[in-house]
């Protein structure tokens, strides 16, 4: 398996579009946050007083067999919160992160080469994949990932700022080896060639309103609007431009989602489910008649019994192509065994996106180990298998089954 180095890239700030549901959806969302706390949710803080919580995560990814072997990030989260009489919480949330990826897959989107005569692509609207003779080359990079205001009451939670869309957040997969190099929606990709994305992130850490919904009966809803999507994060870019060619812009882009999780109550399993839909306009100006509507949707579940979990997930998007193929779609799948302080860890997942002619199928198997609170250690062996479809001519040599260990050690405090 090959490792290449990490890229990074400036962050900036989102510019916002206000509109008339924006606006609507702005003022409807903390009035029904707000309401009194109903008996469906449980409200924990005691009224008054300002109450503040900060985290730290470090990983660090080796894979000793790479051209580049050694990848990594750091990420910080801040949250302060007010309780007000009624028991409605409110709040703000901030949170940055440094990131050394593959310098041609920052932010997951990149530039593959095309085959020979196969020419160059501008890449699809969600998967963020293109063709083109210049890879993209990015150094390490920082990004405010996170930087909202909340509402919480009886009556769910109203979001405002740079943050997840709530596709994102309601997102449900099956257990993985890596924490954050896995074979699906990886933040390092050690390989430079995973292609496979389940977890719906359509718009980054994009300025948005969001509204969730209390759990009721382990059933949780939500809703997002994303006026434009213009963020460069660090785990998804959906600004920067490829190398010799543009990208679509992304803009109204709504997100709607269901979450469920619930323990049975005799036999103690654990079962989680989400399902999620997007709809966004992609507006590509050399080239106005290529894209028009991205539509998404995307699934996932997972169980957990006493000494076995289980899940997978899949997604599958048109890409926003409004001419010819262009279709994206991605699945995963993963059991894990317990046993004391380890896991045995096992995955399989695929991608194809027919707009930039790419195919993917991955395997890898390994242990994880959790020697104590706030250390995850994990290893494994991978198998990545990249092909270029609809090409008869030669492929290149960025292409083909990349395999080998990768080793993963991350800190939380």
């Amino acid at each position: 398996m090959r490792l290449a180095e990490s890229a990074a890239a400036p962050v900036m700030e989102p510019h916002v579009m206000i509109n008339a549901r924006l606006f609507a959806f702005a003022l409807a969302a903390p009035v029904m946050a707000l309401a009194p706390a109903a008996s469906a949710q449980d409200v924990w803080d005691d009224p008054g007083g300002i109450e503040s919580e900060a985290s730290v995560e470090i990983a660090l990814v080796a894979a000793p067999d790479a051209d580049e072997a050694v990848l990594g990030l750091a990420k910080a989260r801040m949250a302060i919160n007010y309780v007000l009489m009624n028991g409605a919480e409110i709040g703000a949330v901030g949170g940055v992160e440094l990131q050394r990826n593959h310098p041609a897959r920052a932010g997951f989107s990149g530039v593959f080469p095309p085959a020979a005569g196969a020419g160059a692509s501008s890449g699809g609207a969600f998967s963020g994949l293109a063709r083109g003779d210049t890879p993209a080359d990015r150094d390490l990079r920082i990004s405010l990932e996170t930087a909202y205001i909340y509402i919480e009451g009886g009556y769910g939670e109203a979001r405002l700022g740079a943050d997840e869309g709530i596709a994102t957040r309601f997102f449900e997969g099956g257990p993985a080896l890596f924490a954050h190099s896995g074979l699906v929606n990886p933040a390092l990709d050690p390989t430079g060639q995973i292609i496979a994305r389940t977890d719906h992130d359509l718009t980054g850490p994009a300025a948005k309103i969001s509204y969730a919904t209390p759990r009721i009966l382990g059933l949780r809803g939500g809703v997002s609007y994303t006026p434009t999507a213009d963020r460069r994060g660090v785990d998804r870019d959906t600004e920067s431009a490829f190398p010799g060619a543009s990208r679509p812009e992304i803009e109204d882009a709504f997100e709607v989602a269901l979450n469920l999780s619930r323990r049975l109550p005799q036999s103690g399993v654990r079962l989680r489910a989400a399902a999620a839909y997007s709809q966004a306009e992609a507006r590509f100006a050399p080239d106005p008649s290529l894209y028009g509507t991205v539509e998404t949707w995307s699934a996932g579940a997972s169980a957990e019994f006493s000494r076995l979990r289980l899940g997978g997930s899949y997604l599958e998007s048109n890409n926003g192509i409004a001419a010819g193929p262009g279709d994206y779609s991605a699945w995963a799948v993963s059991a894990a065994l317990p046993f004391g302080k380890f896991e045995a860890v096992a995955e399989v997942s695929g991608a194809e996106d027919e707009f930039a002619g790419l195919s993917s199928d991955s395997w890898q198997i390994g242990l994880v180990w959790k020697p104590s609170a706030g250390w995850r250690l994990a290893s494994g062996w991978r198998d990545v298998d990249t092909a270029y479809l609809n090409s008869g001519a030669q492929v290149p040599a960025t292409g083909g089954s990349r395999n080998g260990i990768v080793i993963e050690i991350t800190r939380s405090f």
